[in-house]
């Protein structure tokens, strides 16, 4: 007498229904918790840039920096680290923070291409052959 009560499912249908519902939880994870997270470091990122350009000369800076570079390239760290010592409490804080918030973007970037790749390789889809029959 045969106990078992549940029906099994095709091997066929059952990896294809799984990437669907793969899938479907993916869009659901993008729209609900990745793209508003990201658009607000983005915009936050923004702001800060914004503010940090109206306290620095980013043109001046750059042409300093080049002018070291060019005429003695082991010193442009030193010239940042200079730079960056000798400038107001205010612009360093700005400084950090804009550091600080293009981490937070970047690794909500690569966190969301991995989990997109992942979900594009679809390994429920993958079937053995011998499984097929």
């Amino acid at each position: 007498m045969d106990t078992n009560t549940t029906m099994p499912q095709p091997a066929s249908t059952a990896p294809h229904f799984k990437g669907e519902v793969l899938n479907k939880i993916y869009r659901i994870w993008l729209f609900r918790k990745f793209l508003p997270v990201l658009m607000i470091e983005v915009a936050v990122f923004s702001f800060i840039l914004y503010e940090l350009a109206k306290a620095i000369f980013f043109r001046h800076v750059m042409e300093n920096a080049m002018n070291v570079f060019f005429q003695n390239p082991s010193h442009i760290f030193s010239f940042f680290f200079s730079a960056f010592v000798d400038t107001r409490f205010g612009t360093k804080v700005l400084v950090i923070a804009i550091i600080v918030a293009l981490v937070l973007v970047l690794r909500q970037l690569t966190q969301g291409l991995l989990r997109f790749i992942l979900v594009r390789q679809n390994y429920f889809a993958k079937i053995p052959p011998s499984a097929q029959k």
